[in-house]
């Protein structure tokens, strides 16, 4: 691994609070969002009405736990629906707005359409730039951004962070991978920012190409966000050894915009959440009581500072396990998320009696080196539900090595998760590539 990633704090003031100190910033900007949301919002004003509460009911975080109802997916796609095509949420006119971005729809839901305001744009690159300062990024980072920049917000704040940073930014949108190689390799690129998804496809396209991005490159730092995959063991391996650079990862979401939690220069396995910006709760996800430390449960934020589309105790449906800021050594205030994001209920399935998610998948097949590749569905056959993972796999290796790593795939699916699936070798370069979110897993038992 190259160099120590730099400790430091991007806000000291705010990073070392005393935790009393937090709660009660939080309180404040909470009630400010709940004000707003009453007075500008009709989607909040009707929500709040119809659960026969005002801002004044609300004076503490507990208040608000309790009583706050709680807003849903389901419920940003119907009042699109209902109020075309931005919905009632918007607390300014739309011509206030400064950009408009939109959702990526993986799940097989319509886009959630969002404005910003020039405020909102700037709280949102403020969001990341504080998380990419405390994962190791200075001045003096030379950055490339690999993303298209269309209407999904992805990276667009990542980048605008890097300059506010100070950092040298080459926004890649449009070119192939080939061609961003040689940027990374002609330019001293050192820090990647794109999809964990994409980064294994630099990887592997390099790999074609004979290079050797880990002796070959100047990449000191990765910066993955979009999808999980930085913070699953095997995936993170395969990236930290291919690159032999240090990874991060950056969660958020449209819906909130900026970054919720990311990875701290102590690398703890866990991600920090930016608490003055963002008050994340973990409930049960069919009681929604509240989950305690160590504990799984779904996810559940509010934005402490949206303008435009105020957005409050949103259920992301993300799986998450909460622990006290004691877990790591970098000092913050702010509590974590063990591993990341987990999974999200919505992707969880059950075959034969077994609740899987894509990540416990890909956490087992990205511990195999071989695999180039992979997708996975669920089918009924025979009257029977079943897992099937098509795999691609290394050219160089003889029919023998093929059938053992099968075998071993099986046998690993067998052990941590208690069901064994087919696994199947499909031609090289068979299966798709992605540079956004990555869809390796669906569900067929539903289709027609």
């Amino acid at each position: 691994m190259k160099a120590d990633l730099p400790h430091g704090y991007w806000n000291p003031e705010i990073e070392l609070l005393p935790e009393g100190e937090l709660r009660k910033l939080q309180l404040k900007r909470i009630k400010e969002a709940i004000k707003l949301g009453w007075i500008q919002s009709p989607f909040y004003r009707r929500l709040m009405t119809k659960h026969s509460i005002t801002p004044d009911d609300i004076d503490t975080l507990e208040d608000f736990f309790k009583r706050f109802p709680l807003t849903r997916r389901d419920d940003l796609d119907r009042d699109q629906l209902d109020h075309p095509p931005f919905g009632s949420r918007l607390a300014l006119a739309p011509e206030t707005a400064l950009r408009y971005h939109a959702t990526s729809g993986t799940t097989g839901q319509p886009a959630v359409k969002a404005f910003d305001t020039e405020r909102d744009w700037i709280w949102g690159a403020n969001a990341w730039a504080s998380s990419l300062y405390n994962f190791g990024i200075r001045p003096a980072d030379i950055v490339m951004v690999a993303f298209g920049y269309g209407a999904f917000i992805g990276f667009w704040g990542a980048h605008y962070a890097f300059e506010k940073i100070g950092c040298r930014v080459h926004p890649t949108g449009g070119m192939d991978t080939k061609s961003r190689l040689q940027i990374i390799l002609n330019l001293g690129i050192t820090t990647l920012c794109c999809t964990p998804s994409y980064a294994l496809r630099i990887l592997q396209v390099a790999k074609e190409e004979a290079m050797d991005l880990a002796r070959d490159s100047q990449l000191r730092k990765i910066v993955l966000a979009g999808e999980p995959g930085a913070s699953i063991p095997s995936t993170k391996a395969i990236l930290e050894r291919g690159f032999d650079a240090h990874v991060g990862d950056f969660m958020g979401t449209t819906e909130t915009a900026g970054i919720i939690a990311f990875t701290c220069a102590k690398s703890c396995g866990r991600l920090h959440i930016n608490e003055d910006r963002f008050m994340a709760e973990v409930v049960h996800p069919h009681t929604l009581a509240p989950v305690g430390y160590g504990e799984r449960g779904m996810m559940v934020v509010t934005p402490l500072g949206k303008q435009a589309m105020p957005l409050i105790r949103y259920a992301t449906n993300d799986i998450v396990i909460l622990d006290r800021r004691e877990a790591c050594s970098c000092g913050r205030v702010f509590d974590l998320l063990r591993g990341g994001i987990l999974g999200r209920y919505d992707d969880m399935v059950k075959v034969r009696g077994v609740q899987i998610t894509p990540q416990m998948i890909e956490e087992i097949v990205r511990a195999f080196p071989e695999v180039a590749e992979f997708f996975t569905t669920v089918e009924s056959r025979g009257g029977l539900d079943s897992l099937l993972i098509k795999v691609e796999l290394a050219n160089d290796l003889t029919p023998q090595s093929s059938l053992e790593v099968l075998r071993k795939i099986k046998e690993q699916f067998k052990t941590h998760i208690g069901l064994t699936p087919e696994v199947e070798v499909v031609p090289s370069n068979s299966l798709p590539r992605f540079e956004l979110k990555a869809r390796r897993f669906k569900d067929l038992r539903s289709s027609p």
